[in-house]
Order: structure tokens, then sequence, then C-alpha cells
């Protein structure tokens, strides 16, 4: 019984791991080159690790982390809550906030 629980821990622990690395792949960093955060069209796809460079001190978006759709673009609906967040200025894990400075 005991082995049986812990293998079904170890197989929910490596699921989880597997979803994480998935998400790690497929999340891109996409830096705003506009003053409207909703429109796709309003960024570019930026460095791995741009975000870093973002102050985190005000209201502005900076990055977006979202996957790319077909045409490039980042792809807002594919992240739960992603474009609602954009439309409302609310605080989402995705949108990384303050200037961008180097």
């Amino acid at each position: 019984m005991a082995l049986l629980l812990g293998l079904g821990v170890y197989t929910v622990n490596a699921k989880m791991k597997a979803l994480e690395a998935e998400k790690v792949q497929t999340e891109q960093e996409w830096m705003l080159n506009d003053t409207n955060p909703t429109n796709p069209e309003n960024y570019v796809q930026a460095p791995p690790g741009t975000q870093n460079d973002c102050e985190r001190d005000d209201e502005t978006v900076c990055i977006v982390l979202a996957p790319a759709d077909a045409e490039g673009k980042p792809n807002f609906a594919a992240v739960l809550d992603l474009e609602s967040a954009l439309s409302s200025g609310a605080e989402h894990p995705n949108i990384i906030r303050g200037p961008y400075n180097p």
C-alpha cells in the first residue's frame, strides 16, 4: 500500500515537472513597443531574460510572457485571464510592469 502511494506521489510530481518544463519552452518574452498593451501587433519578441531589465515600479507594461501564435505574435488567449488583465490593468503573473532599463 505504501509503495502504491509513493508511486502515485512520484507520478504526480513528475507530471507537474513536465508541465512546468513545457511552459518554459512555449512561453516567450514580448516587449511592448506602443501605448496599447491589448494589441498583439504592438509587441516585439524580446530575448530571454529581458524581463530582468524591467524596473517593476509603475503600471507601464514592459514585458508580457505568452506563447507565439502561428503568425509569430503573442497569443494572449493561450494564457488564462491574460487578455482581461491587459485590458483592465489588473495584476497578472505573466505581465511584467515598469519602465525598461537595460
